[in-house]
């Protein structure tokens, strides 16, 4: 599955070199100049999430940019992500050069590629979608757990939408497993799932969870010579404990 609308990219990176108190004082003119650079196309929209030119001076994250068409697909894809996630950048450090306060404006850190946050997703055995994921439905075939708001960004930037409180939602193991698949699995952005709720299973955090399920798994459908949608969950379970992972129905009590 593959919408016709990604998520944009981004290529994380911090800046250093400003003078705060120059900055803090000609706020108003930083982002009045900002803006004429959007204008006459010396800046990009996305160049920062919402337009706000000072979001990555203080962002010690350097999660502040939107690399639109981002698509790690193929490498010609990805190199081409890669391309415009650098040229983002320069554009942002030429303009951070010309303020007052960022003469010294330099790079701090930068990642060495765009991440990418949305490509394909398989059509699985089940699909986890965005309703499954905001009520905490536990799955009979519940894996492993996730914990991220719906995050979706789009050309207007990001409004998280968090998790009413004691909200755990679960990746099935048939999410996992490809439609019509007797000896296969994959984990991570792939899972089968509506878009919003993979724009919230897609993080990290999750991804290895998915991971270290999938891998058990695997194992244990090789060691009893079955396939993995027949290896008995509680064995599943008792095997991630085994190696220190999050087991289903940990949380029930948080």
């Amino acid at each position: 599955m593959r919408g016709e609308t990604r998520q944009p990219g981004t290529l994380v990176t911090t800046f250093k070199g400003f003078d705060p108190k120059s900055i803090r004082k000609n706020r108003k003119l930083i982002q009045q100049k900002y803006d004429e650079w959007l204008k006459a196309g010396k800046l990009k929209k996305g160049d920062t999430w919402s337009g706000n030119a000072i979001q990555p001076i203080n962002s010690g994250s350097g999660n502040t940019n939107h690399i639109f068409g981002a698509d790690s697909s193929t490498a010609a894809t990805q190199t081409q992500a890669n391309l415009d996630g650098r040229g983002c950048i320069m554009r942002l450090l030429t303009f951070y050069r010309s303020l007052p306060g960022g003469e010294k404006t330099s790079i701090d850190k930068m990642m060495t590629e765009t991440a990418v946050r949305e490509t394909y997703r398989i059509k699985g055995e089940a699909v986890l979608t965005v309703d499954d994921y905001t009520s905490g439905r536990t799955f009979d075939d519940a894996v492993c757990y996730s914990f991220y708001p719906i995050d979706l960004h789009d050309a207007h930037g990001v409004k998280p939408e968090k998790l009413k409180p004691g909200t755990f939602p679960t990746i099935p193991r048939g999410a996992l497993i490809p439609k019509g698949a007797k000896n296969m699995m994959v984990a991570g952005r792939c899972l089968s799932s509506d878009r919003l709720a993979n724009s919230a299973a897609r993080v990290q955090a999750s991804c290895m969870a998915m991971g270290q399920a999938a891998g058990v798994t695997a194992t244990l459908a090789v060691t009893r010579n079955t396939t993995p949608s027949d290896v008995p969950l509680s064995e599943i379970h008792t095997a991630l404990a085994n190696h220190n992972a999050v087991v289903i129905g940990e949380l029930k009590d948080v």
